[in-house]
C-alpha cells in the first residue's frame, strides 16, 4: 500500500446542487459551487487559484460571494476556466459591474482562459496545474468548454557528478550552460480532478497520488436510463478503471441524491470487494461538507 498523501483536501460535491474541493497546501480551489465560502470560512483566504471545470451552475455559482469576500491585491485569487466558454467572460463582466467596489483590487487580471496542456504555477509548492480536455461538454473543432485538472509536482536535484563541486563552480556552470547541465529534473502527478466526465480508460489519466473522480450514478444502467451515459460516470465504471492505476487514494463524489448514504456506502463496498483496489477509497456523500477527507475514515481500506 502507498504512503498516505500529504495533501489536506476538503470538499462538498452533490450532483446538480454544488461541487467544490479545496487543497490546502496548494491554495487551490477546484470548482466553486454554492456554499464554497461558507464551507471554508476563514480558510477561504488561503485560496490563490480557482480552477473551474465548466460552466454548469452547480460548479460556479459560489464565485460571486467567494470573490466578493476574498479578492485582494495582485489579482488574487486567479480564476482559471475553459478557453472557449463564453459564460465566463459574461460572468466576469457582470461581477465587475455589479460588485465594482470589492473587485477593483483584482480588476483586469483575475480571469484566465485555459486550454488543454496549459500550465499554471501554484507558487511555493513547486507544483503546477495542468488542464486536461474532457468530454463532459462536446465542442466542435478545437473548442474547449470543459476541463479536468492535474497537479504536477516537480523535483530537481544536483547531478551525481556535480556533488563534490563548489557552489561557485555550480553557479558558473549554470550561468554558462543552463540548469540542465548540473541538475536532474523529474515530476510526478500529485493529484487529478476529473470534474464531470464520462468514464475514460485508465491510460487517459495515468498514475497519480490522489484521484478525485465523479460517480454520479451507482450503476451504468442508471446513467443510460437517464440519458446521461455520455456526460457522467458511474461507480461500477470508476472502481474497475481506478484499480488499473497506481494511486495513494481515491476520492469519489458528485453522487446523485436519488441514492441514500447507505446505498452509496454499500455499493462502494461491493465494488471494492469485487475489484480489490490496493488503495483507500473515500466518499463525499450528498449534502455533507467534508474537512480533511484523506484523514477521515475510508469506506474501503486496502
Amino acid at each position: 500500500m502507498s504512503e498516505p498523501s500529504p495533501l489536506t483536501i476538503s470538499g462538498f460535491s452533490t450532483a446538480l446542487y454544488a461541487t467544490w474541493y479545496f487543497v490546502d497546501e496548494l491554495g487551490l480551489l477546484l470548482d466553486c459551487g454554492d456554499g464554497a465560502c461558507a464551507g471554508l470560512l476563514q480558510k477561504s483566504r488561503k485560496v490563490r487559484t480557482i480552477a473551474i471545470s465548466h460552466a454548469d451552475r452547480d460548479h460556479l455559482t459560489g464565485l460571486p460571494q467567494f470573490l466578493q469576500i476574498n479578492v485582494r491585491e495582485k489579482g488574487l485569487p486567479l480564476v482559471i476556466h475553459p478557453r472557449d466558454c463564453g459564460s465566463f467572460p459574461a460572468l466576469r463582466d457582470f461581477l465587475h459591474d455589479f460588485d465594482r467596489f470589492h473587485l477593483e483590487a483584482g480588476e483586469g487580471n483575475i480571469w484566465k482562459p485555459f486550454e488543454p496542456g496549459a500550465l499554471h504555477s501554484l507558487g511555493k509548492s513547486k507544483a503546477r496545474l495542468e488542464a486536461i480536455r474532457n468530454r463532459h461538454i462536446e465542442a466542435g473543432g478545437d473548442q474547449v468548454r470543459s476541463l479536468s485538472y492535474r497537479v504536477i509536482q516537480e523535483h530537481h536535484r544536483l547531478k551525481p557528478e556535480c556533488q563534490g563541486w563548489s557552489s561557485e563552480a555550480i553557479a558558473e556552470t549554470r550561468n554558462r550552460l543552463g540548469d540542465a547541465a548540473v541538475m536532474d529534473f523529474d515530476s510526478r502527478s500529485l493529484l487529478i480532478y476529473s470534474a464531470d466526465t464520462p468514464i475514460e480508460d485508465s491510460r487517459f489519466w495515468g498514475d497519480t497520488g490522489v484521484l478525485i473522480h465523479e460517480a454520479t450514478f451507482l450503476h451504468s444502467e442508471d446513467a443510460v436510463s437517464r440519458g446521461q451515459d455520455l456526460r457522467h460516470s458511474a461507480l461500477d465504471q470508476v472502481i474497475p478503471m481506478a484499480t488499473n492505476l497506481k494511486l495513494e487514494a481515491l476520492i469519489l463524489g458528485h453522487f446523485s441524491t436519488r441514492y441514500s448514504h447507505g446505498e452509496i456506502r454499500a455499493a462502494i463496498a461491493e465494488e471494492c470487494r469485487r475489484h480489490r483496489p490496493n488503495f483507500p477509497v473515500f466518499a463525499v456523500l450528498p449534502g455533507e461538507v467534508n474537512h480533511d477527507i484523506l484523514r477521515g475514515t475510508p469506506i474501503w481500506e486496502a
